[in-house]
């Protein structure tokens, strides 16, 4: 016997390998970063110390793509119980409701990034606290150069 794929199952499968490459596209929220918005913009540059820091971890509330692929992936599955179309109908509307919850738990998970909140005294004596990615450490009393652009605020040692 042949199994034959539907529009909607191979859509499904289509949108899952979007959402995965996606997935691996996604910011890293370091100093070395910076979207294509940032490219040709002026930033403003301060100069300041830090004088504090600690680990935090940087993780999104919810995932829009997870829960979507999730529902999606959920309500397919839940749709091929059951034998008529009203047990049909009722497995999609649950599988896509635990789907989307699922889905959204993995995304946060996939989305979950280490990274820093320094405490930092600006040479005009404001204090302000920046968080980034941890792909650079900068201790405590590092001159730093605050960088405020496109991408938000950065912050780097000091004639990096």
């Amino acid at each position: 016997m042949t199994k034959t794929f539907s529009p909607s199952k191979i859509a499904a499968g289509s949108f899952a390998a979007l959402t995965l490459a996606l997935a691996g596209c996604a910011n890293n929220y370091g100093t070395s970063s910076a979207s294509p918005a940032a490219v040709g913009q002026a930033s403003s540059v301060y100069h300041g110390t830090v004088t504090s820091v600690r680990q935090v971890t940087i993780q999104s509330d919810r995932s829009l793509i997870g829960t979507a692929t999730g529902a999606v992936l959920g309500g397919l599955a839940g749709s091929e119980l059951g034998g008529g179309d009203k047990a049909q109908t009722a497995g999609a509307i649950g599988g896509a409701v635990i789907g989307g919850i699922a889905g959204n738990e993995a995304g946060k998970a996939v989305g979950k990034k280490q990274g820093y909140a320094y405490i930092v005294r600006f040479s005009n004596g404001e204090v302000k606290e920046i968080i980034q990615g941890a792909d650079v450490y900068i201790a405590p009393g590092t001159p730093v150069d605050i960088i405020a652009g496109a991408d938000g605020w950065k912050l780097v040692p000091a004639g990096y």
